[in-house]
């Protein structure tokens, strides 16, 4: 994905929260290298979408050893 600049030159988020949400559409869990290679950006854009949607409740992280972690849907049975 292309990043466009908005009339005063900064940076557009391009990537919204739905787009991420919509790579949870069933119960397996992803990773954050996994979404951010579905959406083409960078893993710090990933994980800071993907923070701000377990804040809002739409996902939840599971550590799955040392710093490595998955994101699923909070229904999911898995985890």
């Amino acid at each position: 994905m292309s990043q466009e600049r908005d009339e005063s030159g900064r940076y557009q988020a391009t990537v919204t929260l739905d787009a991420v949400l919509e790579l949870f559409p069933d119960t397996e869990p992803r990773t954050t290298s996994e979404v951010a290679e579905a959406l083409d950006v960078a893993q710090k854009t990933a994980y800071n979408k993907l923070e701000s949607l377990r804040e809002r409740g739409e996902i939840r992280k599971k550590k799955i050893g040392g710093l490595a972690v998955v994101w699923l849907r909070p229904d999911s049975p898995k985890g």
